[in-house]
């Protein structure tokens, strides 16, 4: 009887074919890591670890945890950019009415936070961390993302489809609606179970546009 020879071990840090990049590996890791923990809770030990890479592959790429975090956040905000072109397309579109391009954009922000979960909870983590990387968050990803939706929630509260007083603070309230923690769908399957997971983005969805906007007959 013949035994199976013993796989040959994968020294950790040369990535398997068809595997991302060692970089992209770290960014996908850290990113996560920084999101759930903050930044002083984060380790580099447990970021290479959940790379499967070499902690020395981080200061070949980064140099240090500050600018691992600041690659981090290069990459949260290429991740946004999509859909902040979107809110500045919506607001250009001035030949539609303001009602149907904010339920547009609503439901486009929700299948956003959705399907990017590390973006929402960087952003939420670090807003109120250490002044410095909070002022860097604000100016490169939550000012030009408010930017791009200004002037169609401002068209709303003109039109009176939006009843907040400044559109700041609307972006605000949205923000914080669909910048949920992910104990969110838990516990509403906890205390909703008849509403099927499947179906809870968009209920989300159609729940905020009912709760925000007001028709314009109303």
């Amino acid at each position: 009887m013949t035994t199976a020879s013993p796989l040959p071990h994968r020294p950790r840090g040369r990535r398997p074919a068809g595997a991302p990049s060692g970089r992209a590996a770290l960014l996908t890791a850290a990113t996560r890591a920084f999101a759930e923990l903050g930044f002083e809770r984060a380790d580099l030990r447990s970021i290479a670890k959940a790379a499967d890479v070499d902690t020395g592959l981080i200061r070949i790429h980064f140099g240090d945890k500050a600018a691992l975090w600041l690659a981090c956040l290069d990459a949260v905000t290429r991740e946004a950019a999509p859909i902040m072109a979107v809110m500045t397309r919506l607001s250009a579109e001035t030949d539609r009415p303001a009602y149907d391009r904010l339920r547009e954009a609503i439901e486009t922000f929700v299948a956003f936070g959705i399907a990017h979960p590390e973006v929402r909870q960087f952003v939420a983590q670090h807003a109120a961390e250490a002044p410095e990387r909070a002022a860097l968050l604000i100016d490169r990803l939550a000012r030009p993302a408010y930017q791009s939706i200004r002037d169609l929630v401002q068209a709303g509260i003109d039109c009176g489809v939006v009843r907040t007083q400044h559109p700041a603070l609307f972006f605000l309230l949205l923000s914080n609606s669909v910048h949920q923690p992910h104990s969110v769908p838990v516990l509403l399957n906890e205390i909703a179970p008849d509403i099927a997971p499947a179906e809870a983005p968009s209920l989300l969805a159609r729940s905020i546009v009912a709760t925000f906007l007001h028709s314009p007959t109303s």
